[in-house]
């Protein structure tokens, strides 16, 4: 490098030329799935790939809800993923060309380094969205609102909306229900008011009977439990009906 560039170069970089600072190049790109796989073919040292995440990212290209943002692909000097191996296969599932922000020239052993964040939960990304936290019963009731609607195994993303969507539902059930142990059986019988209800209102006015309807939902489970059925694939699902009859049985009663 001499004349004009090296003067270029000294003027704006004059903290890294001559010194141990990686030569760090960020730019925006376009990934098509047929470059997604090139670059997957130099991701030979990277940590196990949660497929599932895989799938999640994948959904969301393919509806065209994926965004741009800062976290994106970074490669060593070899050209090696250092991180972003989720990001790329779900460009290859979803068949979609998605916008990254491709960082190249990293360190290799920087990959040590990465990912070392905790991962945003559910309530995390509901909390975005509405402004304000939600607690750990309001994702349980969010998980046996999603069994409702027949997905058993709802997404980061599907379980952050159904908590958005339904907050001031569950705020104005959780508010009715102070005081009350949040077992199995009463958050079960929660998601199904939320499910059913209208408006809060009509949500905190059935919650008022949850104690009577999540005794009858231990009754009628027997020989199984609320608490060996969450969660359990079928037995959820079978549970949250029973929870959902119940409900709409207390509904007409009140109405």
């Amino acid at each position: 490098m001499k004349g004009k560039a090296l003067r270029r170069a000294l003027a704006v970089d004059s903290q890294r030329v001559g010194s141990d600072v990686p030569l760090i190049v960020d730019t925006t790109e376009l990934i098509s799935p047929l470059m997604a796989q090139e670059m997957l073919q130099h991701n030979k040292r990277n940590r196990p790939i949660n497929w599932r995440k895989v799938e999640e990212y994948a959904d969301l290209m393919a509806q065209g809800k994926w965004q741009l943002h800062a976290q994106g692909i970074v490669l060593d000097t070899d050209g090696n993923v250092l991180t972003g191996q989720k990001r790329l296969w779900a460009v290859v599932y979803s068949g979609v060309n998605v916008y990254f922000r491709i960082s190249r020239g990293n360190p290799a052993d920087s990959a040590k380094l990465l990912d070392r964040g905790t991962p945003q939960t559910a309530r995390d990304l509901a909390a975005r969205g509405t402004g304000h936290r939600h607690s750990p019963v309001e994702a349980s009731i969010a998980r046996g609102y999603c069994a409702l609607m027949g997905n058993l195994k709802p997404s980061t993303d599907v379980m952050a909306e159904v908590i958005e969507t339904n907050s001031d539902i569950a705020a104005a059930v959780l508010a009715e229900v102070i005081g009350t142990k949040k077992t199995r059986a009463v958050v079960m019988v929660l998601a199904a008011i939320c499910v059913a209800a209208t408006s809060p209102e009509h949500a905190r006015c059935i919650a008022a009977h949850v104690e009577f309807m999540s005794a009858q939902l231990v009754a009628q489970l027997v020989p199984a439990t609320p608490q060996a059925c969450w969660g359990r694939g079928a037995a959820f699902s079978l549970a949250m009906e029973t929870a959902k009859r119940i409900v709409e049985g207390a509904e007409r009663r009140t109405a």
